[in-house]
């Protein structure tokens, strides 16, 4: 069984704004996580917090980009925690 969560947000910004801080490693830093994103199609990158040892989560977050369709589509994939090494991307 597949899973997909989509959400939908109105910006008053022009799409190149929005853009740049969906895709700027600096600023979505910002505002969700430090993390070593690149806007490359299949480039696997890593959120980065304080490890969480009663939730069994070491901080890292294990991603990897989907699609990328500039300013339009931006798609990537997340896992973490004890089955990340077992998991599969979804494509």
């Amino acid at each position: 069984m597949q899973k997909e969560i989509t959400h939908v947000w109105q910006f008053r910004h022009p799409p190149e704004i929005v853009w740049e801080y969906l895709t700027n490693s600096d600023l979505i830093a910002l505002w969700l996580m430090p993390n070593d994103f690149k806007p490359i199609a299949g480039h696997q990158f890593m959120f980065k917090v304080p490890p969480v040892p009663a939730l069994d989560f070491d901080g890292l977050v294990y991603c990897k980009v989907l699609e990328i369709k500039p300013p339009e589509r931006l798609s990537y994939s997340w896992k973490y925690g004890p089955e990340k090494a077992k998991s599969e991307w979804i494509p």
